[in-house]
């Protein structure tokens, strides 16, 4: 008898938590109303909870003497046959969007929470890499209080994205968080505050930004989970994954780490078109921060990786991104910035793509659009988990169009996040002599002297040579006191 209060109480608590009647339940569960009532009052067979453990995901019946109540079952209860398994979890890394919370009466604002869950979905759909739910599971959700472990074991994904929306007067405030199913771990959460000129330029603003902000926490948080796998278990797919973890902090040792994890997946997998992608951006970057003992050989290696990438897959937005980098590095601008422009029309919430096409831009002398750009990137990932590489760009991007006050602030910053990068402190340095910041400029001088070979003035005019904001980038520097 108290195995039967436990059991009836635990199935009345989870009606009353979802908000349903007794009709709804015998509809979700696919037992008839009548053996829905008989369970209610502690008559029951072990067929039954296996049915009902099987819709809600609760645990009925470890208590229960193994014959359970026989001869109560209804003729209209389905055999355990009957009862769909919840679906399995796709191997690779899976999310589903629920509907967004409507926090006020207007109706107006119940479509701007609909609509901007429906351009998740669609936006998330792009990374072709992750399995995204589709709008119709998604909306059965509407409405109501759900455990988001229910939801993700229902609908099968390893990660839900949940928020809500309210308004107040010309302003709308959205909420998002992302949360990891299985242990209900939020792993990301954010607040976005906006003016209601234009309802659909926000709704897509926003979606944008929640989009691209989501992004890296996936690829760590995937990482994450390859790495707690046993080494022998561990695919291409996993190796990738906690290399991009590890390429986010751009210092030395993560992109030494990164390029052995990425050759072991293309190793394991040599048709593995992101393997190759990332492994060309990695190589691109050690290029850059002269950790190649031959920069123009990493530069080299760069392309050739992104090259195999575009050829195994067209469509990878980091094939295309890395392959325009090493071209800009050639001073091919035109063809540099047409790949540039692909990655984004692959994945338009790509903001490490935004941020060099930005680069791309201001090489070639297209120093508004430059700007814009590179300052959307910020937008779309305001904590910059590129350690300084969205801000520093985007203070170089201002700099380039000779907007030297705007652009100190991010230079600032950039260094800051990433003080062993001696090209951070170049930017700055130049800056600060256009300002008239001298003895700023010789105290980021020193610091600067100190992660890198000493700064002169030819050896970056030859480095920039070719580049449309080199000039005002050198003159910045020898107003500084750089010597030549």
């Amino acid at each position: 008898m108290d195995d039967s209060k436990r059991i009836t109480s635990a199935i009345r608590d989870y009606i009353a938590r979802e908000h349903m009647s007794r009709d709804e339940f015998a509809f979700r569960t696919k037992l008839g109303r009548s053996t829905v009532d008989k369970l209610l009052v502690g008559l029951f067979s072990d067929k039954t909870l296996a049915i009902v453990e099987g819709h809600t995901g609760l645990r009925l019946r470890p208590a229960m003497p193994a014959e359970g109540y026989a001869g109560e079952e209804a003729e209209d209860a389905p055999s355990p046959a009957a009862v769909p398994a919840p679906p399995r979890r796709p191997d690779k890394p899976s999310i589903a969007v629920l509907p967004f919370t409507s926090m006020g009466t207007d109706p107006e604002q119940e479509v701007f929470a609909d609509g901007i869950t429906e351009d998740m979905i669609t936006e998330l759909s792009r990374l072709r890499w992750l399995f995204v739910i589709a709008r119709n599971s998604s909306f059965t959700f509407k409405g109501r209080a759900v455990d988001v472990r229910q939801v993700a074991k229902e609908l099968g994904v390893h990660y839900v994205l949940e928020g809500s929306v309210r308004t107040s007067a010309a302003r709308i405030r959205v909420t998002a968080q992302l949360v990891e199913a299985e242990l209900g771990k939020h792993i990301w959460a954010e607040r976005y505050d906006r003016e209601l000129h234009d309802i659909f330029a926000v709704q897509d603003e926003i979606t944008r930004n929640v989009v691209a902000a989501i992004e890296p926490h996936l690829y760590a948080e995937e990482g994450f989970r390859a790495a707690s796998r046993p080494p022998e278990s561990i695919d291409a797919w996993g190796l990738a994954v906690r290399a991009m973890g590890l390429i986010n902090r751009i210092g030395r040792r993560q992109n030494e780490e990164a390029r052995a994890l990425l050759q072991e997946a293309i190793r394991i997998d040599p048709g593995f078109a992101r393997a190759h992608a990332v492994l060309g951006w990695a190589m691109w970057w050690a290029a850059r921060c002269y950790w190649w003992h031959d920069i123009w050989a990493g530069f080299d290696q760069a392309a050739l990786h992104a090259k195999e990438a575009v050829a195994l897959d067209p469509t990878e937005p980091w094939a295309r991104m890395t392959l325009g980098l090493c071209l800009s590095e050639g001073r091919q601008h035109e063809r540099a910035i047409a790949e540039l422009r692909a990655a984004l029309d692959l994945n338009p919430n790509f903001a490490l793509g935004h941020t060099f096409l930005g680069w791309g831009l201001l090489r070639a002398g297209v120093f508004d659009e430059a700007v814009e750009r590179t300052g959307q990137a910020v937008r779309m990932s305001p904590a910059d988990s590129f350690s300084g590489l969205y801000t520093a760009t985007h203070g170089l991007a201002l700099l380039g169009a000779r907007r030297f006050e705007e652009a100190l602030p991010f230079l600032r910053s950039s260094v800051a996040a990433f003080a062993e990068y001696p090209g951070h402190y170049n930017t700055l340095i130049s800056c600060c002599g256009h300002l008239g910041l001298l003895e700023e400029a010789r105290n980021f001088i020193e610091a600067r002297n100190k992660v890198g070979p000493p700064i002169h003035v030819s050896v970056l005019r030859r480095n920039l040579a070719g580049f449309a904001h080199g000039p005002t980038f050198v003159e910045g520097l020898v107003k500084a006191g750089v010597p030549e």
